[in-house]
């Protein structure tokens, strides 16, 4: 009787126990499998997030992108700044202008002072150059004391308050004055009266280096000369 109870007893606990197993294996099949699919869905996300990431532009490649176009919008300017300054440059040229003017010269046959209506060539306003280089050539009368070629005024200013026209020559104006000492003093008043003429003032100062021009017959020290053309005469070529 013991025996069969003890089988009984061992029966129901094989029974009891296969079907223990078979609810943790079922158990842990869905575990493991909710695990796999928690898995996939994190290893699911996961790519997405990358996907997403690699369709968004970096913003430090935007900004090195901003810079570039920045640089090269930059480097636009300033090229059509470069080429429009070269264009302006080219454009400038140089300013002539023609003006009638008055030119006095001494005739050393005739010891009178004559005068010729010229028309000069003023480049870039400089009057005083045209009427120096005008002054240089004898208008085919070779009896005209005529300014020498290596003379030209560096620079010439008005003073206004004193009414004196200041004219500066250069180191070469010695070899306009290398003359007899009763033409020299003809020769400069002809200058005087030339630039004082055409400029419309009564005194002209004359220096070479900076240095006040003085006749050597001048006796004056107001370092100016007076314009004087009432005894000029003018000038008709003969032929």
């Amino acid at each position: 009787m013991k025996k069969l109870i003890v089988a009984i007893m061992t029966c129901f606990f094989m029974v009891f126990s296969l079907f223990g197993c078979q609810t943790l294996n079922e158990k842990d099949s869905k575990e493991n499998k909710t695990d796999v699919v928690n898995n996939e869905s994190s290893v699911n996300e996961g790519q997405k997030d990358q996907a997403d990431k690699a369709d968004q532009p970096d913003s430090s490649s935007k900004q090195q992108t901003t810079d570039t176009d920045s640089n090269t919008n930059t480097n636009h300017d300033a090229s059509d700044a470069s080429d429009s300054d070269s264009d302006s440059g080219s454009k400038q040229k140089t300013q002539t202008q023609k003006k009638t003017s008055r030119l006095y010269y001494y005739d050393v046959e005739k010891e009178k002072m004559f005068y010729v209506d010229k028309t000069v060539e003023l480049v870039d306003g400089a009057y005083i150059n045209a009427l120096t280089n005008a002054l240089k050539n004898n208008q085919k009368n070779e009896d005209f004391v005529a300014v020498n070629d290596e003379t030209f005024v560096t620079s010439a200013k008005l003073d206004e308050e004193k009414g004196i026209l200041n004219v500066y020559f250069n180191d070469s104006f010695d070899l306009s004055t290398d003359l007899d000492s009763k033409i020299e003093p003809k020769f400069i008043e002809s200058l005087v009266n030339t630039y004082g003429y055409n400029y419309n003032v009564e005194k002209v100062a004359l220096f070479v280096n900076k240095e006040p021009y003085k006749n050597p017959s001048d006796t004056t020290s107001s370092g100016y000369f007076k314009v004087s053309v009432d005894d000029a005469t003018e000038y008709v070529k003969k032929g």
